[in-house]
């Protein structure tokens, strides 16, 4: 099929054909444009009130500090060389032929790529077409860049310097980075991709600058936001007082990531204010409820259900955290406390936030609402972002199981494909929905490198996952440093005056054990502060010749550091956590999964390349009768054959919880061994808690 019937065909399944988790065509009321649209101006003068921000609890340091080591290593190098990483553009040509940034810039429907067999209709939406190829090519950037430097990877830094390199030459005289001509340059009355573009663009130049230090790509990142904070500021065009606007305006939003980067980076505040302006110039109208959720309006209502699309409700998180945090708003605290408080009716056993498309006023459900990719990497970011802010490291925990079970569980074995959509409770993928009332076609749920059909998002997406999982490792806090996430791994930074260099070694999560290996150039203490996740009963801390004590949900270890190696235990238990009316299995971060022996059914090939779309089909349904009763929840032994320290642990069945659960029908014991989620293709999660 030609690139441009493929690219066609996702715009209309996503705007027109996206499916809710209960199996139903959205309704129409969930893509029609409210053009009558309210102006909730009067709701917001609290933004003129005089602000008290609040200090983040930690302090980020800049991408590419924390280098990856052991299994993360191994499968972002693996990712890169032979997996969806770095061969999306080659898979998907858009990337490489629709230069949309430089050479094909848009400047009205004349501009969209061709489109096959597509007659164009003048429909609102068409314009979206515009903007989509930014999203798919930007977020690949991103990760892709990121991997490049990480694995030191010779070819794909070159590619990469070529990617930022294009990107500098489209800038114009004025500053402009972006994909539309002058005509329609911040002059949009209704779809459009301008902050859209320009957040996924420049977040791949900050990270390469990060990477680098070359001060060119940051000078051109400043000159190219100047350009946009004026013309889309409070002196110039409102980007949200638009007409029949879609899902690209509202992304457009998380250009605040851009600011709160710049502003870590430069300390000029101008740009946190031109956040907390963002977000109340998104707050004034609601001009299309299908990506509003985090609309201040609508958060007031603590008790209403989160309704929209997922990825735009979960990434938004993080523009309304900084909004309040940069501010101190105690209206800001009320919407944040309610957005938490929804946010609950979201989270899935695997820590996915449901929303494989649409959030749809639902309660997650293990077997009915799904998630996608994109929606588990913007909620984890968020975590991440919570974490740094609130210093509760409880949202850590949350970041480490939702990268370690459900994103993982998203994976194949090598690399080479992912779902678009999935369940916790996955028995099938077979290009359908499986709902309460049937099932419906949906393209997402298969193994795909491109998911071309529905849209080329997730795939990108993935190569984000690990290099921010390392970017948010390691923090400043107070008089060191505090690890807030753990995985193989290593650091080198300045800290109170100080070089410091730390490595992780260790199979986390699949271990309990981590041993650090510390390094300075000084001789006055520094602080290393661990974190005590929540599903561990303790932790020990063996630091020879340190001052050791309890903080905060942490263990900090003090001391002058020379060649020292601190030794962190933690123990772990096996637990059955109630969700609904059913029962998970949980060990340290990891989640438990019965595996269903499955068969696979190759549905589309890529020419010349050894990547495939494929079905999943199970080979037999003893799963379905799977319940646990009693004390069955109590019998499951961990077992770790043989690990060695250096080894790849996912996919290898050497990690298992052994136990037994119960036949439904007969009521005969059922000798089982569990797996993490992260190591499944078809899974049961949940089990029925019987009598």
């Amino acid at each position: 099929m030609k690139r441009s019937v493929i690219f066609c065909l996702g715009i209309l399944l996503l705007f027109f054909f996206a499916c809710t988790n209960t199996g139903n065509t959205i309704q129409q009321n969930k893509v029609e444009v409210n053009n009558d649209k309210p102006n909730d101006l009067a709701l917001l003068t609290f933004f003129d009130n005089p602000r008290q921000p609040i200090s983040s609890k930690f302090e980020s340091f800049p991408s590419g500090i924390t280098k990856p080591k052991g299994w993360i290593l191994d499968m972002m190098k693996s990712d890169l060389e032979r997996g969806v990483v770095g061969a999306l553009d080659e898979l998907y040509p858009g990337i490489k032929a629709d230069d949309l940034y430089h050479t094909a810039r848009r400047g009205g429907m004349e501009d969209i790529p061709e489109m096959g067999d597509l007659v164009l209709t003048g429909a609102a939406w068409e314009a979206s077409i515009m903007w989509w190829n930014s999203e798919t090519s930007g977020n690949w950037w991103d990760g892709f860049v990121r991997h490049a430097f990480l694995t030191g990877n010779e070819s794909a830094i070159a590619q990469s310097i070529a990617i930022i390199n294009n990107l500098l030459e489209s800038q114009d005289e004025g500053g402009y980075i972006g994909i539309y001509k002058p005509n329609l340059r911040y002059q949009h009355t209704g779809a459009n991709g301008e902050l859209w573009s320009q957040a996924t663009a420049f977040r791949t130049m900050l990270a390469y600058y990060e990477l680098t230090r070359n001060e060119k790509v940051l000078e051109a990142v400043e000159k190219a936001m100047a350009v946009t904070m004026k013309a889309y500021g409070k002196d110039g065009r409102h980007p949200f007082d638009l007409e029949s606007a879609f899902g690209g305006v509202t992304h457009g939003l998380m250009i605040t990531d851009v600011c709160e980067t710049l502003y870590r980076i430069t300390g000029n505040k101008d740009y946190q204010d031109y956040a907390v302006w963002l977000y109340k110039a998104f707050s004034t109208y609601s001009i299309n409820r299908s990506f509003n959720d985090m609309r201040y309006p609508f958060l007031v209502d603590r008790d209403s259900l989160f309704s929209g699309h997922a990825v735009h409700t979960y990434e938004h998180l993080r523009t309304l955290i900084n909004a309040y945090f940069h501010t101190g708003y105690p209206e800001l605290a009320t919407a944040y406390e309610n957005a938490m408080y929804k946010l609950g009716y979201c989270i899935l056993p695997s820590g996915a936030g449901h929303g494989n498309e649409w959030i749809a006023e639902l309660a997650a459900d293990a077997t009915y609402t799904s998630s996608e990719f994109c929606t588990m990497l913007e909620l984890r970011n968020f975590f991440c972002s919570a974490a740094q802010k609130t210093g509760d490291i409880a949202f850590a925990d949350k970041a480490e199981k939702l990268t370690f079970n459900g994103m993982m569980g998203f994976r194949n074995k090598n690399g080479t494909a992912l779902t678009y959509g999935k369940g916790d409770n996955c028995y099938v993928l077979d290009g359908h929905h499986h709902g309460k009332d049937g099932k419906q076609a949906d393209p997402r749920y298969k193994y795909s490198p491109t998911h071309s059909e529905p849209a080329v998002c997730c795939v990108p997406n993935y190569g984000r996952n690990l290099p921010y999982y390392l970017d948010n490792m390691w923090m400043s806090y107070k008089d060191g440093l505090a690890a807030l996430l753990y995985g193989p791994s290593s650091l080198k930074t300045k800290i109170v005056g100080q070089e410091i260099a730390i490595e992780q070694v260790t199979n986390y999560p699949f271990s309990d054990e981590i041993e650090f290996q510390v390094s300075s150039s000084g001789k006055a203490p520094i602080s290393i502060y661990f974190r005590q996740p929540g599903w561990a009963s303790s932790i020990n801390v063996d630091a020879p010749g340190a001052d050791v004590s309890q903080e905060g949900g942490m263990v900090r270890v003090s001391k002058s550091w020379t060649n020292d190696v601190v030794k962190v235990t933690f123990s772990n238990e096996v637990k059955a956590v109630p969700f609904n009316t059913e029962v998970y299995f949980q060990r340290g971060a990891l989640v438990y999964a019965y595996p269903i022996e499955h068969r696979e059914e190759v549905i589309k090939t890529y020419d010349g390349r050894d990547f495939i779309d494929y079905y999943c089909f199970p080979e037999n349904e003893k799963f379905r009768t799977l319940e646990s009763r009693g004390n069955n929840t109590l019998q499951f032994t961990f077992q770790q054959e043989g690990l060695s320290e250096n080894e790849f642990p996912w996919h290898n069945n050497k990690t298992s919880l052994k136990g037994q659960l119960v036949d439904s029908k007969s009521g005969a014991p059922v000798d089982v061994s569990l797996v993490p989620i992260g190591s499944t293709i078809l899974r049961k999660v949940t089990f029925p808690s019987g009598e």
